[in-house]
């Protein structure tokens, strides 16, 4: 596998024309020189106008019209995903749109090559996940996302070797951005273009390609053992990574002890770019430890703030996530410092109730969200295990409630708990393995009972 190079250098003779880029399900591959030979097309292509909307949902593509609009010095937009109506949205706030017919319409220039590395400030433009509230765009220049590939390869290139990277999650959030497209393009590692979507899609692909990394999420890693047993994943398996929340400890000793080796979970966010990295088993609980080159600690609050080359380097960055950093540099976190309420004159921690929530045989996951336009009440969302399906079809949804609301008082005050109660098949995590503030006050727009 060829060193790894920043992004901005990169250039057609850094590999042999026939070197892996990307690989599909229909068996075939995109290799270097055609892969450049497209990037020019763009590059030459690429109208005038100072923002573009990128919105090719193939990882192949994508990444060459990324490229390409880069070196013609576009500012590059990503939708925030790319269901008909956000494709819209993003492309009303552009100047022009670049999508998958027309990269795949342009004829590739055989002997393109970058007059200059890409400007240190060339910018992206992604959107957040409103996991927390509204989504938002945020901008990305190419100098912090090129810092952040570069040490995750000091961090575990090693460990990836030159392995194919497979995905259950999508291109357009920076997580996925970085892990399954960047990354391996700048270390030379070949991605598959399909996002495998289910527990079997995943060992289908890993099967077919022999073996891989895999780029996940808690929403999918939480699920594999419910329709296969993971050991099948352990001879296909490099590494699994997984972001967007902090996986349970139980999934990690399952997904531990069947592969021999952890998840390597990262934490960080669109804003911050990666900040630390842990691995729960076989210590569960395990500290988070900083990425090369981001320093942590907290304010007077408690709230982490991290100074990180992927964010605005020496400007400190608030995370809005509580925290204690230990003595040896790693930190613990403790939940949202947004998701601590005073109700009633009653200080709550929403995370302490979720954890107790859970903690019942019947819950195996659950949310706890303040009620859009009820300053005063919560409501809560519970995904029912198998026993809790079972006292909801022989009891009812208000026998189910009252008996959790039982549970809580043992630990809480009356006045603070969940006043409403949801009880979906699952919790509405999104394709970035989020779970959006809006989708959980969605589910009690509707008038039911309790």
């Amino acid at each position: 596998m060829s060193r790894a190079r920043s992004l901005r250098h990169l250039a057609p003779a850094d590999r042999p024309g026939d070197t892996l880029v990307a690989l599909r399900e229909d068996g075939s591959a995109l290799h270097w020189g055609a892969f450049w030979s497209r990037v020019g097309a763009i590059a030459q292509a690429a109208q005038p106008g100072r923002r573009i909307a990128l919105t090719a949902p193939d990882a192949a593509d994508f990444l060459a019209g990324l490229l390409g609009l880069l070196h013609a010095g576009q500012q590059v937009v990503i939708p925030a995903n790319f269901q008909h109506a956000s494709v819209a949205q993003c492309a009303d706030s552009c100047d022009g749109v670049l999508d998958t017919n027309a990269i795949r319409q342009l004829p590739g220039v055989e002997t393109w090559t970058p007059a200059a590395p890409l400007p240190t400030d060339a910018r992206i433009e992604l959107t957040t996940s409103g996991s927390s509230g509204t989504p938002k765009p945020i901008i990305k220049r190419l100098i912090q996302l090129d810092a952040e590939v570069l040490a995750h390869e000091v961090q575990w290139g090693a460990l990836l070797g030159a392995d194919p990277v497979l995905a259950t999650v999508p291109h357009f959030h920076i997580y996925g951005l970085l892990f399954r497209l960047l990354g391996p393009l700048s270390a030379g590692r070949p991605f598959d273009t399909a996002v495998a979507a289910t527990p079997h899609a995943l060992l289908n692909r890993l099967r077919a390609l022999g073996r891989g990394t895999v780029i996940s999420s808690p929403a999918h890693l939480s699920r594999l053992d419910d329709l296969l047993d993971p050991a099948e994943l352990a001879p296909y398996t490099t590494a699994i990574i997984s972001s967007g929340a902090p996986l349970g400890a139980d999934t990690a000793a399952t997904l531990g002890t069947a592969l021999g080796q952890a998840p390597i979970e990262v934490y960080g966010s669109t804003e911050t770019g990666g900040i630390a990295w842990r691995r729960q088993w076989p210590q569960a609980g395990s500290a988070w430890q900083p990425l090369p080159g981001v320093n942590v600690a907290v304010d007077e609050a408690g709230v982490l703030q991290v100074r990180s080359p992927f964010a605005d380097g020496d400007t400190p960055v608030a995370t809005g996530d509580l925290a204690e950093v230990l003595a040896d540099g790693r930190f613990t976190l403790r939940g949202r410092a947004d998701r601590i309420l005073k109700l009633e004159g009653k200080r709550v921690a929403l995370p302490a109730m979720e954890q107790r929530l859970t903690e019942h045989p019947w819950v195996a996951a659950c949310a706890i969200v303040l009620l859009p336009g009820q300053r005063d009440r919560l409501g809560a969302v519970a995904s029912l295990s198998a026993a809790g399906q079972q006292a909801l079809a022989a009891e009812g949804r208000r026998a189910v409630a009252d008996t959790l609301r039982t549970h809580l008082l043992a630990h809480f005050e009356r006045v603070t708990l969940p006043r409403r109660w949801r009880f979906p098949a699952t919790l509405p995590y999104n394709d970035r393995g989020k779970l959006p503030l809006d989708a959980l006050q969605r589910l009690f727009e509707e008038t039911m009972t309790p």
